[in-house]
């Protein structure tokens, strides 16, 4: 997905910052559900209409994603600078699933998640209220769904959101904020590894959008996007992980890409 920028002034960049903080929420910690209070219900119009249900790559999306207590996975990956970092995952037990945690994904330092399977669909079942109005506005992100199809698209969020973006139109209230979140599978791809054999693995895109709103003429700022590809190979989970998201100038792109090194504690 490609992003292109018009000339912003500052009160523009300032707003295009908001709405890159909200795609770094969403790539970091998943996202699901809808919120309602005072958010405006509907969609944004920034997530496409999904395409035709192409093969059946695997009718248990759970083959796709190992879920146990003490497994471990190392990482080498290429920051946005070309510097090389190292990020290891582990899993702990939690109820239900697992707690993944991260020492350094996309080198932004350590960070966890809960994964667990419901309904023989991989999720992340933990709420988040992002504009801390006392409303749940992401939870049950679907991460992994069965049957895994090409093409196959789920929305995690799709929402316009209040309280996020300060005023700054004059009409004495805060600005909204476009947010859109969606996974779609796109097929399996080789996946080459230092050391390793290759992995034919399923590829899965995830993409996110944010987009202010002007709350005194419904004026929409420019849209920024960030694209999460991760690569699930069966009975091992991630062994490749990409992300191209904007800098934080929101007019260039950062890309951060990591592949699996070795694995343990997998049955």
């Amino acid at each position: 997905m490609t992003h292109t920028e018009p000339q912003q002034g500052p009160r523009h960049r300032a707003l295009t910052r908001t709405a890159l903080a909200a795609l770094a929420l969403l790539a970091v910690a998943g996202c699901g559900g809808g919120g309602n209070g005072d958010d405006e219900p509907g969609a944004t119009g920034l997530v496409p209409t999904a395409p035709a249900l192409g093969a059946t790559l695997f009718n248990d999306a759970t083959v796709l994603r190992p879920l146990v207590a003490g497994a471990r996975w190392q990482y080498a990956g290429i920051a946005p600078d070309g510097g090389a970092y190292t990020n290891v995952i582990t899993q702990a037990s939690a109820s239900p699933g697992v707690t993944e945690s991260g020492t350094n994904t996309f080198n932004s330092g350590p960070g966890s998640v809960h994964v667990a399977v419901v309904n023989g669909n991989v999720v992340q079942p933990d709420p988040v209220d992002a504009n801390d109005d006392g409303i749940t506005d992401f939870a049950n992100a679907v991460e992994l769904q069965s049957p895994v199809r090409v093409n196959d698209q789920f929305v995690a969020i799709d929402q316009r959101l209040s309280n996020m973006v300060p005023d700054i139109d004059g009409d004495g209230r805060g600005e909204y904020l476009d947010l859109a979140s969606y996974s779609r599978v796109i097929g399996t791809e080789d996946v080459a590894l230092t050391g390793l054999p290759t992995q034919h693995a399923v590829r899965i895109d995830r993409i996110t959008a944010a987009r202010v709103v002007l709350t005194k003429d419904g004026q929409k700022l420019p849209t920024v996007t960030s694209t999460q590809t991760v690569w699930y190979a069966p009975s091992i989970g991630v062994v490749r992980r990409r992300l191209d998201a904007p800098d934080e100038t929101g007019v260039g792109r950062d890309i951060s890409d990591e592949r699996v090194t070795g694995w343990s504690g997998l049955p």
